[in-house]
């Protein structure tokens, strides 16, 4: 969609400096793009904690999703700052994933 609204046709990742929406669409663009690098490890992340913390996996990814549709709608505003809350939200789902793999992987360990 921002490809037509804002006039930037493939194969063109980000749109050049000069371009007129330059930053407008490549706010948009780098919102996909950060949201598409964290997705597989998120998924991962939590597909393995669900067998050992079922609910806590869940839970933690929500957070994430949620703070990932706050930060594509701050970052999407054209504002590269409006990204900063979504951003901190997502983190609050990350990382819980992330400390639950290590806590996850002693506890099959050692059983």
């Amino acid at each position: 969609m921002a490809r037509k609204k804002f006039g930037v046709e493939y194969p063109t990742l980000y749109a050049e400096s000069s371009h007129k929406n330059a930053k407008a669409f490549n706010c948009v663009q780098r919102a996909h793009q950060q949201t598409l690098e964290w997705l597989a490890p998120v998924m991962c992340l939590t597909a393995s904690n669900g067998l050992v913390f079922p609910l806590a996996a869940a839970a933690s990814c929500g957070v994430w999703t949620v703070g990932k549709l706050l930060y594509i709608q701050g970052y999407s505003s054209g504002d590269p700052k409006g990204r900063h809350l979504g951003g901190a939200i997502a983190h609050l789902g990350d990382l819980p994933l992330i400390v639950m793999a290590f806590v996850a992987g002693n506890k099959v360990l050692n059983a």
